[in-house]
């Protein structure tokens, strides 16, 4: 069998993988969307961006928001303390 038969076969437009030029940095936490340097939340990205109307779906990566951050070193700050038995 050919193994380039597979690259022969006619695909689909919406089969093909289209890679993504958009790259969204989104806080795990509270979802919001870095936008330059300000957080916004994710509705707002999406109708700037219009991402319903892109040929391939933006690439998330990971990160914490400053107010997330914020959060998680005040509980952290918090927990260091020694508790009196």
């Amino acid at each position: 069998m050919d193994t380039d038969l597979l690259r022969r076969l006619p695909v689909p437009p919406a089969l093909r993988q289209v890679h993504s030029r958009t790259r969204l940095v989104t806080c795990s936490m509270c979802l919001r969307v870095l936008r330059g340097s300000e957080w916004l939340e994710a509705e707002r990205v999406i109708d700037e961006i219009r991402s319903y109307e892109l040929e391939a779906l933006p690439r998330l990566r990971p990160g914490l928001c400053d107010f997330c951050t914020e959060s998680i070193l005040s509980r952290r700050a918090e927990a260091i303390e020694p508790i009196a038995a």
